[in-house]
């Protein structure tokens, strides 16, 4: 299986270097929609039953104007690691989540690209199951204007890891 290149830091994906796991079919998907847009797709476009297997993994954000995101979805293997309860609240509202933050700075270099960005990062935080975790974000506007970010989030858990298996408080990722 060909996986896609990530950066260390945020980088635009394109079409030449995606690969056949999840994070390379969403993006393909994503640029499908694109196509059909002639640019960056409405969010409205995005069917999520094309996607089924990876909702779990999916997170949904919206712009609220300059560096200030709100988590408006968080699929349920994102909320079960993060356990921090994050659907409806603003990036700004949570410590360690606004500028500086890794994933929300590929949030922002997605808006401002209007494209979609990829990055690998080591696992930095107190899990000792997780090693990694690789994030996809696509850029999509809506109807009334709005940006929104629908984003892959991919944990590289260590051999032999069961996410259902593990207590709660073994779960907090990010």
């Amino acid at each position: 299986m060909r996986t896609p290149v990530f950066e260390a830091g945020p980088a635009p994906l394109g079409r030449d270097c995606l690969g056949d796991d999840a994070v390379g079919h969403l993006a393909e998907y994503w640029f499908q929609l694109a196509d059909a847009a002639g640019g960056v797709p409405l969010r409205s476009s995005f069917d999520p039953a094309k996607v089924v297997q990876l909702l779990p993994r999916l997170v949904v954000a919206e712009h609220l104007g300059g560096h200030d995101f709100r988590y408006r979805l968080l699929g349920t293997e994102v909320d079960s690691f993060t356990r921090g309860g994050y659907t409806g609240k603003r990036t700004s509202e949570i410590q360690g989540h606004g500028p500086g933050n890794r994933i929300h700075d590929v949030f922002v270099a997605t808006l401002e690209s209007g494209r979609p960005h990829a990055m690998a990062m080591p696992y930095v935080g107190s899990s000792r199951f997780c090693r990694s975790v690789r994030q996809l974000s696509l850029p999509f506007r809506t109807e009334t204007g709005a940006d929104q970010i629908i984003s892959l989030i991919d944990f590289d858990l260590r051999p032999g890891v069961v996410p259902a298996m593990l207590t709660p408080a073994e779960r907090k990722l990010l």
